[in-house]
């Protein structure tokens, strides 16, 4: 059944004001926090990614099982290639700025955001809709549409789409990359056996053989 909300009542899904101010300034104080603390984080940055060995054993999480021994053990030019930038000066303060902004989205877009979630809260009090998408930021909804766009541009376009996932991946599951291939009829989904995140590094010459008879195979 259909739910109605009575003036002084709060919409589904949407906080009291009251509710929606104190967790506005729980966000603010946080945010404020992440960036008076950036100092501090410059430091612990400094300490341990510059240290060769906290790449390769980040590195090694993401790849295969074969890959990660080569990471750990063999190849250590291959994960020094991710920590050399860390050896330019001022990598610091921009490593610093890009945590704080992902943990935080950066105290400006807090305020902004927050601000809307308050409002939002206030309108349901007065019983006021707050409109046919339920309260929803037009680039929360924009956020939301995207991929669903670039899917349709894709399937419109005839493009031909080669989809590259390794069999150890362990951030992204390969059944991602299986909903993918269903929803792009004519797309090749190709699974490199042993490889985890990163097979064009992991094992470069069969993805080039891959990508190679992709390209040079007839189209239907």
């Amino acid at each position: 059944d259909a739910r109605t909300t009575t003036p002084g009542e709060s919409p589904p899904g949407e906080s009291s004001p009251a509710a929606a101010l104190m967790g506005a300034f729980g966000r603010f104080l946080t945010a404020t926090l992440a960036h008076a603390f950036a100092p501090f984080l410059k430091v612990v940055l400094r300490v341990f990614v510059r240290k060769a060995s906290f790449w390769r054993r980040g590195l090694a999480k993401a790849v295969g099982r074969a890959s990660a021994q080569k990471l750990l053990f063999e190849d250590l030019a291959w994960a020094d290639g991710y920590r050399r930038p860390s050896c330019v000066r001022g990598w610091d303060d921009g490593m610093a700025r890009v945590v704080v902004a992902a943990c935080t989205g950066g105290v400006n877009d807090v305020w902004a955001n927050e601000r809307k979630r308050v409002a939002r809260a206030f309108k349901g009090a007065d019983g006021v809709d707050s409109g046919a998408d339920g309260g929803v930021d037009g680039d929360e909804r924009s956020g939301a549409t995207d991929a669903a766009a670039t899917l349709d541009a894709l399937r419109a376009s005839g493009a031909r789409v080669l989809i590259v996932h390794g069999d150890e991946d362990s951030i992204v599951p390969l059944s991602n990359s299986r909903r993918l291939a269903d929803a792009l009829p004519g797309s090749t989904l190709a699974v490199m056996r042993g490889c985890g995140h990163m097979p064009h590094e992991e094992d470069p010459d069969a993805f080039v053989d891959l990508v190679k008879s992709f390209v040079e195979s007839p189209v239907s």
